[in-house]
Formats: C-alpha cells, structure tokens, sequence
C-alpha cells in the first residue's frame, strides 16, 4: 500500500512539473507574441490617396492597403506580413512620376528582422516592387534590429553590428547604413543596393 502511494505522489508530481513547463512555454510565446500593435495610416501623394492599416494581433497579419485617386477607390490590396507594420512612406524614388509606397515591419522574437512591402502605383493598375537579397558581406555581423526611411530620393536602412559573443541587447560593432535606388532589373521593379558604410 507505502508503495502505490509512493508510485501515485512521484506520478503527480510529474504531472505538475510537466503543467508547469507548459505553462511557461506558453507564457513565453505569449510575450514573443503580443495581441497588440495594429497600425494605422494614411498617405498621400499628388493626386494618390492611401490607407494603409492591419489586423491587431498574430505573428501573421494581414496587411489591407485601399488605394483612391482622386478621392475616387482604385483598388484593395491585401497582404500578409510576418510581424508587424511599424512605419509607411510614399515616395517616387525612380522618379517616373508614380508614386510609390514603402510598408516596414518587423517580425516578432528577439531579432526583430526587418521586411519591406513595396508597390508601385500607375492610373489603372500597379507593380510589386522586390527587395534585393542582403549581399554576404552585408549580412556579416546582422543579427536584425533594422530600421528604414526615405531620404534625398534614396530608401536608408539601418541596423547593429554584432560581434562574436555580444549579446542581442548590446552589438558592439557599431551601425551599418545601406543606401538603396529604385531599378528595374530583368523586368522587376528592385530595391537595389548601391552603397553602404559602417
């Protein structure tokens, strides 16, 4: 009888251990994971209207972009994004005379890694716009945390640099800076970088 009590008590302390470790696991993803941070804004550009807004929660969104012209609707996009949208710009970077909107967002977790979605708006219709892959020197110490805005023409992105052994909260290498042109290459509207420092 000692014996099947002793077998009941390691049992249900096993249970409790293992409830315990769920519990964490999901208490973690729920910080990972927040149920906030929708985004809401509105651009314009010339004759262009945007209304750019996303769902509040989840690791995927979805991204929901109304385009007017004229005051008059064009077209729903919709688009999902891994992470959240933290910033949008318009601009016309190749400088053709149509505008052009840059969506930022992040993806959730320590790294933070960056994305842009990108659109290239004509009267009827519209193109996706691509952003070139980090070269391999470029991804030398990248360990995510990126930021990006529009400047002199230009689409700036900006990020630490890790060294071996730093940890995520304090990269000691400085910042890295990449300039990127608004090109068509093999017939795709490209963010290509052009020029970097560190």
């Amino acid at each position: 009888m000692q014996k099947k009590r002793q077998i009941i008590s390691i049992f249900v302390l096993w249970v409790a251990i293992f409830a315990l470790a769920g519990f964490s696991r999901s208490d973690e993803s729920l910080i990972d994971i927040p149920a906030f941070d929708s985004f809401k804004k509105n651009l314009v550009f010339q004759k262009h209207q945007f209304e750019i807004s996303t769902s509040e929660s989840g690791a995927i969104r979805e991204l929901v972009i109304k385009v007017s012209r004229d005051n008059q609707q064009l077209i729903v996009i919709r688009q999902k994004t891994d992470g959240w949208v933290v910033n949008a710009e318009t601009a016309d970077l190749n400088r053709n005379g149509s505008p052009e909107i840059y969506i930022y967002a992040s993806t959730y977790g320590s790294g933070s890694f960056g994305k842009i979605y990108a659109f290239e708006f004509f009267p009827t219709s519209f193109d996706a716009i691509r952003t070139e892959p980090l070269l391999p020197m470029l991804t030398e110490g990248y360990m995510g945390h990126d930021s990006f805005k529009i400047e002199n023409g230009q689409l700036i992105r900006e990020f630490p640099i890790y060294r071996a052994g730093d940890t995520n909260v304090r990269p000691t290498g400085g910042n890295r800076k990449i300039w990127y042109e608004l090109r068509e290459i093999e017939k795709k509207l490209t963010l290509k970088a052009v020029e970097y420092e560190d």
